[in-house]
């Protein structure tokens, strides 16, 4: 899905899309995107900044809350370092500044589909429980806290089962400063200890500095 106002650009970045095999779909702004996501599924959002009505960040905002799993790439002409935070504090997977050729674009939509198309390692032998609130291996059941299944769930869900630390946050209903940072770390150091009692290695919920966790493991999500 292209969204851009521009209607020469918005060709362009269609027929980069199409000359990657996607099928695809334009539209100028954020009404025309609501009607096309309530036709079917988005998987990926090429997706402009300066749009009439509501802006690129917000939707992207919006679009993310809605499905973690959405792949979104932000094009924009503002260039600066904190027009660039805040597009990826948004949701935003690549955050693209104009002028974008052809060319950038479709390097960027190739780096999607390799993520995506990763295989992932088996899920028969972690199971999370929501409505349980547990994880199951197969050495026994690790009792959680709703945090902890709402960190797993939300890391489960991710492209490449990894998240910043603004979106983990943002599901363990923490404000983003560092007081947030150090609980965060300290609800994943109390969680890997519950995960060791079932035989769970550390390295399920790998630290990657200054950014983040990264689950090593797909985990399937029960009901």
């Amino acid at each position: 899905m292209v969204v851009e106002d521009h209607l020469d650009l918005r060709q362009v970045f269609v027929d980069a899309l199409i000359h990657e095999g996607m099928d695809v779909l334009a539209v100028s702004c954020a009404e025309e995107l609501d009607e096309c996501m309530s036709a079917g599924m988005v998987h990926l959002l090429v997706l402009d900044v300066n749009l009439p009505g509501e802006s690129g960040f917000d939707i992207a905002k919006r679009m993310r809350a809605a499905d973690p799993k959405i792949n979104i790439i932000m094009l924009s002409a503002r260039t600066s370092e904190t027009d660039r935070i805040r597009g990826y504090e948004s949701g935003a997977d690549f955050y693209l500044c104009k002028p974008v050729s052809p060319a950038e674009l479709s390097a960027a939509v190739k780096a999607v589909k390799r993520r995506v198309s990763t295989p992932e390692a088996s899920v028969d032998d972690l199971a999370l429980s929501v409505s349980g609130m547990c994880l199951t291996s197969g050495h026994g059941v690790a009792n959680l806290s709703r945090m902890d299944v709402s960190l797993l769930k939300a890391l489960a869900m991710a492209p490449d089962h990894r998240l910043p630390y603004w979106r983990l946050f943002e599901v363990t209903e923490r404000s983003a400063n560092e007081l947030a940072k150090n609980q965060l770390e300290l609800q994943v150091y109390r969680l890997r200890k519950k995960l060791a009692d079932i035989d769970i290695p550390e390295s399920l919920i790998k630290s990657m500095r200054s950014e983040g966790y990264q689950l090593t493991q797909a985990i399937r999500i029960d009901p």
